[in-house]
């Protein structure tokens, strides 16, 4: 008899996991096994119709206790003795022919994974339409101020700076899809740890429960955390970079910048305060991906002192914590969405910070440099001098003089005319730059990213679907 204090805080909580999230799976690995068995000779026809009569009975009318049955350890006892209640445990017995929960239990685990990966997938994917529609029109060729070490920099296009997202979730999404990769093998076969001398099939096991190929070595199978943390990584990282996309979107929406705007439907008001307009939106985002990436950091970290044995023990809690976390990362790529669906930019802020700060002045140095044949270095020292003099003309054209090269060539108008954050903007023609002509890559990359997206989803579900259909009528023809 287990203890109440361990039933209360280990099975009953290990028990209600399976209750809510892998129960259905569970059903789909007993038919695939059964079927398994079946094809191969291990169980007799008799066993098998029978088998599969009670389980299909059992998936019809049987409801799981609410809470853990005393002295059981975990809900595959429950059922196993409710399919020997009803077909005779002499015929129940042979279901477990060939497979132990570890391999068993670690093919439902990553079964969920994956199915939660997809859902991310899926989530990201139209997070990348919407800024890729972004990107290609939509108020993409708006100029925006992009900041270094705090300080306005340089003039872009909002294309250009949502460009820089995607293409950056464009880099997690590969890694998540890698680590789907991994999560999308089958350890079934494996057993507890050495497989078995029954003749098995694991690559018809496999393929009909949608895995991509068995695990090749038995061992891997049930020890191997990857199928968890490398999704945890991605994700997390992921995450990490939204978190950060989210404070420079707020430092732009600031009052001190001022070149983000957001609808009243994303702002909030204070009680107090009545000229507050609170774009909190941007910090639910935050938020949201913050406590998520926290959880799957500690999912890395509780396999760090696991030896390398089997790890269901700690598999059914951590998918659980992934699946917590996967609906917060859900929530805050929806907000994240909704956000790039709907921030705008305050033009003449923008135009008032270029001209206030002298942001556009690398380009009337990079114009002596093209103009008149001087390096660098003397161009960005005479500019310079024209900034700390508040933009005085008169002092550009006398250190231009001075420096030994007579009269600068340019008028005011041209000067002002290089200033200009549009002329920043419509030079900078080179691949991955703001002027449409940089753009074309970036827009080219940026659709790549959401059509591999969406054929890594539709690939792992066709296969699913096919798998799912194959394992109905090869189950039903026992």
């Amino acid at each position: 008899m287990f203890s109440k204090t361990y039933v209360n805080r280990v099975l009953d909580p290990c028990y209600q996991n399976w209750r809510k999230y892998f129960t259905e799976i569970s059903y789909a690995v007993h038919k695939a096994h059964l079927v398994m068995l079946r094809e191969r000779n291990i169980i007799k026809p008799d066993i098998a119709a029978a088998i599969k009569q009670g389980m299909d009975s059992i998936e019809k009318d049987f409801v799981y206790p609410e809470t853990i049955p005393d002295n059981t350890e975990d809900l595959y006892f429950v059922f196993e003795k409710e399919l020997g209640r009803r077909i005779g445990e002499d015929k129940a017995g042979f279901l477990h022919t060939a497979r132990s929960r570890n391999d068993m239990d670690a093919a439902v685990f990553r079964i969920f994974i994956r199915r939660r990966i997809l859902e991310l997938l899926d989530s990201l994917a139209v997070l990348a339409g919407s800024l890729q529609d972004r990107i290609a029109g939509n108020g993409g060729t708006d100029p925006i101020i992009l900041y270094t070490h705090g300080q306005p920099a340089n003039v872009s296009t909002m294309g250009h700076y949502l460009g820089s997202m995607l293409l950056n979730i464009g880099e997690c999404a590969e890694s998540l899809c890698k680590a789907l990769n991994t999560v999308n093998k089958s350890p079934m076969g494996a057993c507890a740890i050495t497989a078995t001398g029954f003749p098995i099939d694991r690559s018809l096991v496999s393929q009909l429960l949608g895995f991509e190929t068995p695990v090749v070595n038995s061992y891997e199978a049930i020890s191997t955390s990857h199928w968890l943390t490398f999704p945890a990584a991605a994700l997390k990282l992921l995450l990490t970079d939204i978190g950060r996309y989210m404070a420079d979107m707020g430092h732009k929406a600031s009052c001190e910048v001022g070149i983000l705007w957001f609808p009243d439907s994303l702002v909030q008001i204070s009680s107090i305060m009545p000229q507050k307009r609170n774009p909190v939106i941007l910090e639910h985002v935050r938020i949201q991906g913050a406590l998520a990436a926290g959880i799957l950091g500690g999912i890395e970290d509780i396999f760090r002192n696991v030896p390398f044995q089997d790890v269901n023990e700690a598999g059914d809690a951590a998918a659980d914590e992934f699946s917590r976390a996967a609906d917060l990362a859900l929530s805050c790529l929806d907000l994240f969405n909704e956000t790039v669906q709907n921030a705008a930019i305050v033009r003449d802020r923008v135009y008032e910070i270029s001209a206030s700060y002298g942001i556009c002045t690398t380009e009337l140095a990079d114009s002596m440099v093209r103009d008149f044949g001087i390096s660098f270095r003397e161009a960005h020292g005479l500019t310079s001098a024209f900034v700390k003099s508040g933009n005085d003309k008169k002092t550009l054209r006398r250190k231009y003089a001075e420096a030994g090269y007579g009269e600068l060539p340019y008028s005011d108008a041209e000067i002002d005319r290089i200033l200009s954050p549009d002329n920043f903007i419509a030079v900078r023609t080179v691949p991955g730059g703001p002027a449409p002509g940089g753009m074309e890559s970036v827009v080219q990359a940026a659709s790549g990213v959401t059509e591999n997206l969406r054929a890594v989803i539709s690939g792992i579900r066709t296969t699913e679907e096919k798998a799912s259909r194959e394992l109905a009528d090869r189950y039903a023809a026992l």
